[in-house]
């Protein structure tokens, strides 16, 4: 019996530990995948924290109701994507978000201007 109860008391105390794992911040895997998106009309989405790099894609179609048709993905850093006004567009990523900002506005700017940052997203 003092071994159940040592068992019990084991599994109250590490599995919220677990559960609190997948939720946090670092998103507690490996390698956590996050996307951005843009399309026509105006469509975006972003997703961050994902397992997978699936998950993170069907999250953000889920998001821009599945009108994106520019999507990028990336893991562990952060990812943005610049639109211009004739159609030009640029995708940065890097390991801050202003870094990845700046990366999807240079290239935008070498295809056109009129250039300003439409989403961005962190999954660090």
């Amino acid at each position: 019996m003092r071994h159940l109860k040592t068992r019990i008391l084991a599994a109250v105390v590490v599995l919220p530990g677990l559960a609190g794992m997948a939720v946090a911040g670092e998103c507690g895997f490996a390698q956590c995948w996050g996307a951005v998106g843009i399309g026509p009309g105006g469509a975006w989405g972003f997703s961050y924290g994902k397992y997978s790099e699936a998950e993170a894609v069907n999250a953000l179609q889920g998001e821009c109701g599945w009108d994106c048709d520019n999507v990028h993905t990336f893991y562990n850093t952060c990812g943005a994507i610049a639109e211009g006004n004739s159609g030009n567009w640029g995708y940065g990523w890097d390991g801050t978000r202003s870094r990845a900002e700046n990366n999807a506005l240079r290239y935008c700017y070498q295809n056109g201007s009129g250039c300003a940052v439409r989403v961005w997203a962190c999954s660090p």
